[in-house]
């Protein structure tokens, strides 16, 4: 009866240990998998938030720089292609903000999101009322208006985006400490009730042996149950007598040691285990001793490397724990130690891609602020000098359209190894964005920076990307700034270096510009835009009106009369607007097919009536058309589309172009000159002798009337050439 009641104890405390030790094994792959899966959500999660707030830095910067060169530029066809990137900024903006809208976001990622949203509605309000003086002719306005609260409205928004990002920093490193707390949690219980697992076991081997001399081989088929348990976790086990001295390895320790249970056993731990710390010393105590020495269980939470005799190493993290027999007295110890090599290289890897561009290898725009922001400091303490530039590669896009965006990746990569060649080891060289790259030169003076800033721009410019069959001249235009005690904060900084870069772009491309504080040029670049919200206000409203103006013959009486049809804007005060004033943003933006579009409308729908409630006097109408509705497919269906709405004669109506915009689409002028010919109605040219060809173009446009050029009619009565010519 005792050797049955002795057995089934032995039974019962065994299947317990065992029990035990799956349920942690179980617990513990299923706790550790799942941090993994966090700590990489909570990488993704990061990288994608990151590339959001950088691509909306990009957007509402490039939507800045092209708002600004639609102010230098006299010419409409180039306004209007850079009021489509004008545009398409706004768009790139806005996708990238609901994207990120659309992420979980922290309440503090909300809150700086929201105010950022508010922020950019009063700098794209500034920027509509910088449109409006533009194109009121207020210049003097809008460039005073452009410096004084535009730029810093968006330098706001430029702000709160670096607070946002500043915000995911945080709350990723919250996460990320949160996980890592998590997981030291999962692995102590995980040892704790490990240990406890192995204490229970050994107990009951030890009280079996002394209740009975004839337990011996009931207790051997214990050990080896209890053995093949501690070679089946993952982790590695030892345990040792009260002198720290090994009695066992089970295999994992085995394994990552390079020592066999054999031959372990007898010597001191640090024999079997050779560890060292991150500065290659070896640990100061032995946990072992510790553990018995001070009875409680000892977590080393510093980080240790495992050397075997091979050259093999291993990140491990140790916990060890005293032996009790039944009477409580100390018997040995068991150090567990886990193989952490794979999660300590994921942390590596985490930090370092957040810290790096995953393209070229740089450093990324949060890892160069952080240097930056270090660098200021330093400059302010300890009365060093700095210099900060800022790169905006100037013909990337031009790759990136043609080729592709691999070709352009290609790009950047190549740029990146030529201008690591060319700066000193001290130097910090960024990737901030797209085509942008910053270079930080530590304790170095302007003039020294000057000179190397000058080698990378002929470096560059000589530089010529092929892709293919096609070869690429690749410019830069180059910011610098200097950072002395006297600079401000990095906001300050990162805005006067782009500023500086802004006007290098706008004086030309491939060329440095350097920030003075007085910087004129930046000033008398800021100004000119805000008709395009006005017109589409117009439009929508239907604040436009006709006005005429008659044809009179200056000898002979006549009863048909022409009349040319001139559009105005009505402001919402009922101000009259001249044309000048709005047309040429209108022909910039793309908006004049819109205008000529309700003019046509307008006028057959005013001489519909007229038709219907006049007789006797026969007027011809003349309606101004322009080049850009002489490239819209879409313009002459309209026309026809009007005519049999309104049921006017095509004979009163008499379509007029400039030579000018007849010569520059003279295709599609000839063809829609003579298509709606054939309907019945007639065609003016204006301006005619401006051009340069003028009699050679007319051959091949079939007009009916001439408008002569008013630089030859004006004075023809006094001047004889003028007077032979018209």
């Amino acid at each position: 009866m005792w050797k049955q009641q002795v057995s089934a104890g032995l039974v019962v405390g065994v299947t317990v240990t065992l029990l035990l030790m799956v349920v942690i094994f179980a617990v513990g792959l299923t706790s550790m998998s799942a941090i993994q899966t966090r700590l990489k959500s909570i990488a993704e999660n990061h990288n994608v938030k990151t590339e959001l707030v950088t691509t909306m830095r990009y957007a509402a910067r490039e939507r800045m720089l092209s708002l600004y060169r639609m102010l230098l530029l006299d010419d409409p066809f180039e306004r209007d292609e850079e009021f489509m990137l004008f545009n398409s900024f706004a768009l790139e903006f806005i996708t990238a903000r609901n994207k990120l809208q659309s992420m979980p976001l922290s309440k503090k990622e909300q809150q700086a999101l929201m105010d950022q949203g508010k922020l950019t509605v009063i700098a794209v309000q500034a920027q509509e009322r910088v449109i409006d003086f533009a194109y009121n002719d207020e210049m003097q306005k809008a460039k005073k208006l452009l410096y004084d609260k535009t730029m810093a409205a968006q330098e706001k928004v430029f702000g709160k985006l670096n607070e946002l990002m500043q915000i995911q920093r945080v709350e990723t490193n919250k996460a990320v400490e949160q996980s890592t707390l998590e997981y030291h949690r999962a692995r102590n219980l995980m040892y704790i009730f490990g240990v406890a697992a192995l204490i229970i076991g050994v107990i009951v081997a030890l009280v079996v042996i002394r209740r009975t001399a004839n337990s011996e081989a009931t207790l051997f088929r214990q050990k080896e149950r209890v053995q093949v348990t501690l070679n089946s976790i993952g982790d590695g086990v030892i345990t040792t007598d009260a002198h720290g001295m090994v009695d066992y390895v089970n295999q994992v320790a085995s394994k990552l040691t390079g020592v066999s249970n054999e031959e372990a056993q007898g010597k001191s731990l640090f024999d079997v285990l050779s560890l060292v710390n991150d500065e290659g010393m070896p640990p100061a105590t032995n946990p072992v001793l510790k553990a018995i020495n001070e009875q409680r269980i000892v977590d080393n939470f510093e980080p240790m490397t495992l050397v075997r005799a091979d050259g093999d190493h291993y990140a491990v993290e140790l916990t060890a724990a005293p032996i009790q027999d039944y009477d409580q007295s100390i018997v040995g110890a068991v150090l567990v130690f886990r193989n952490m090599t794979a999660i300590r290289d994921m942390a590596n890897q985490m930090a370092y891609q957040a810290a790096h561009d995953s393209l070229t290898g740089l450093i990324n725009r949060d890892e160069f602020e952080r240097r930056l922001s270090e660098a200021i400091n330093v400059a302010r303490n300890n009365q060093e000098e700095h210099v900060l530039c800022y790169m905006d590669l100037d013909q990337f896009k031009v790759v990136n359209d043609t080729c592709g965006h691999i070709a352009g990746d290609e790009l950047l990569k190549q740029l990146t190894v030529l201008l690591h060649r060319k700066i000193r080891k001290s130097d910090t060289l960024a990737r901030l964005g797209g085509d942008e790259f910053g270079i930080l030169f530590l304790d170095c003076k302007l003039s020294k920076a000057k000179q190397i800033i000058e080698v990378l721009r002929k470096t560059i410019s000589e530089f010529r990307f092929v892709w293919g069959d096609k070869s690429f001249e690749v410019g830069v235009s180059l910011g610098v700034v200097a950072i002395s005690h006297e600079t401000g904060g990095i906001t300050d900084v990162m805005s006067a270096a782009d500023s500086a870069c802004f006007v290098a772009k706008d004086l030309g491309r491939n060329r440095i510009h350097i920030y003075q504080p007085d910087d004129k040029l930046l000033s008398e670049r800021r100004g000119e835009m805000q008709w395009l919200p006005r017109i589409r206000q117009a439009l929508e409203k239907d604040q436009f009106q006709l006005f005429y103006q008659k044809f009179i013959p200056v000898q002979t009486a006549s009863k048909e009369y022409n009349i040319e049809l001139l559009v105005r804007m009505i402001s919402d005060s009922g101000e009259i607007i001249p044309p000048m004033a709005f047309l040429p943003a209108a022909e910039r933006y793309d908006l004049m097919p819109a205008i000529d579009r309700w003019v046509v409308n307008s006028a057959f729908m005013q001489l519909n009536q007229y038709q219907r409630n006049n007789s006797g006097i026969n007027y011809m109408w003349t309606i101004n058309i322009s080049g850009q509705s002489l490239g819209d497919e879409k313009f002459l269906d309209f026309v026809i589309e009007k005519r049999l709405e309104y049921q006017v004669e095509p004979s009163r109506i008499c379509f007029e172009i400039t030579e000018t915009a007849a010569v520059a689409n003279l295709t599609e002028a000839t063809q829609l000159i003579t298509a709606l010919k054939e309907e019945g109605f007639q065609f003016a040219l204006d301006d005619f002798g401006s051009g340069l060809s003028s009699f050679n173009y007319l051959k091949h446009l079939p007009v009916d009337y001439l408008k002569i050029d008013g630089s030859f009619v004006k004075d023809f009565m006094e001047d004889p050439i003028d007077y032979a010519m018209v």
